[in-house]
């Protein structure tokens, strides 16, 4: 316990990641500042965008009315007329609580919107059927239980379900897109991917090993360390953020429906995780983080013991997270995503139950698979290490010295 307290110590003390963390953390600042500020004016864009989407809706709905009277003027067959009296009665009811709608946004009753919007998703399917299967009706369908979910949760409706003002859902559709972004995944990996590398550099392992210290007891403390301090500065980071916001904005429910989908090139966006809680996606992407940050020391522990050269730990590292971001939508890349450690750094992609991956069991397998090469990682380079110290003991103290220094 006493090795770990002093490499815990040791990591937080060292200036190279005091500097990243103060980076990190300025960026942070200056993002949560500024999204702080600019969300009023957000917030009063998404109430015009849906004041015009609905006054542009019922002004063409009025245009149909107008064309169908029209042509109830001059039909003189029958069933024809009965048809069109049939849609000019829906066309009415549609107008009706549009115009309603219109009312609603200019009270600033979020709530009445979307029970309005509601009536007139499923007035569509009762005109042209439930059995379709087109982009259009899925979406509907997709709105009609986000709105039944707000409902029986008895919850207040944001303006838009994919810009939430409230700590809640704010804090997963913009605070953890920056977490796990490449920049700060590269920037986490050039604390926690260079432990072992920089022993080797500044030839500590000699007076580990003089001091009667495990070589290979001492790399997974290093490693278990720097991913605890490092995971432990993210859950202080995400708790400030949470509490500013929070103060801004309101914190909002735990159970509001954090609107989740699934991004495919060849079907768009579709919703795919719509009612999961805010609250359960936010809590569990900070825990899923401690996965990916393990991940990532133990790769550099496992590259560090072949190169010994804590920039080229990094460089390899940032070529892999920065390479494949560039190359994961590539067709042959996404036919092997899933086998790919890299497809999994991503929380919140998990948590849209991505078909490409393992759909709603992604994160679980991403988090399994994530830990599962954490510890390959470490056994690998545990057993590289007692190779080298058995190799070492056959040979002169003198040649034994220089050689794993």
């Amino acid at each position: 316990m006493k090795y770990f307290k002093f490499e815990l110590k040791k990591f937080i003390l060292n200036k190279r990641n005091r500097y990243l963390l103060a980076l990190i953390s300025s960026l942070i600042i200056v993002y949560s500042v500024y999204n702080t500020i600019s969300f009023t004016n957000i917030f009063k864009n998404n109430i015009t965008t849906l004041a015009q989407e609905v006054q542009t809706t019922e002004k063409t709905v009025q245009d149909n009315i107008e064309t169908t009277e029209e042509s109830l003027k001059t039909t003189k067959v029958k069933a024809e007329s009965d048809d069109l009296n049939n849609t000019l009665s829906d066309l009415n009811q549609e107008d009706n609580i549009y115009q309603k709608q219109i009312a609603a946004i200019g009270a600033n009753d979020i709530n009445e919107y979307y029970h309005l919007q509601k009536e007139i998703d499923q007035l569509y399917f009762k005109q042209n059927g439930n059995k379709s299967s087109s982009g259009q009706d899925k979406f509907l369908k997709a709105e009609i239980k986000y709105i039944k979910t707000v409902q029986e949760r008895k919850l207040d409706f944001e303006a838009m379900p994919t810009m939430q003002s409230h700590a809640f859902g704010n804090f997963h559709q913009q605070f953890i897109p920056i977490l796990t972004s490449s920049l700060f995944i590269v920037l986490f990996a050039s604390m926690v991917s260079i432990l072992v590398a920089t022993s080797y550099e500044s030839k500590e392992n000699r007076f580990y090993r003089f001091a009667g210290i495990d070589l290979q007891k001492n790399l997974i403390i290093k490693v278990l360390s720097g991913t605890l301090a490092t995971f432990a500065w993210i859950i202080i980071s995400s708790i400030i953020y949470f509490l500013v916001i929070g103060v801004v904005n309101g914190f909002g429910a735990w159970n509001y429906p954090a609107y989740l989908g699934d991004s495919d090139l060849k079907t768009g966006f579709t919703l795919t995780n719509l009612t999961i809680p805010n609250g359960i996606l936010d809590l569990g992407s900070i825990l899923y983080l401690f996965f990916v940050i393990f991940f990532l020391a133990s790769l550099g522990a496992l590259i560090s013991v072949f190169v010994k050269r804590s920039m080229v730990v990094v460089g390899v590292i940032a070529l892999f997270v920065m390479g494949y971001s560039m190359i994961g939508d590539v067709p042959w890349i996404i036919s092997i995503r899933r086998f790919v450690p890299f497809s999994y750094l991503e929380p919140l992609k998990l948590f849209g139950n991505p078909s490409a991956l393992f759909g709603k069991y992604s994160i679980l397998i991403g988090a399994g698979y994530l830990l599962s090469l954490s510890v390959l990682f470490l056994l690998i380079s545990v057993f590289i290490i007692k190779r080298k110290l058995q190799v070492q003991v056959s040979q002169p103290s003198s040649s034994h010295m220089n050689s794993y220094s």
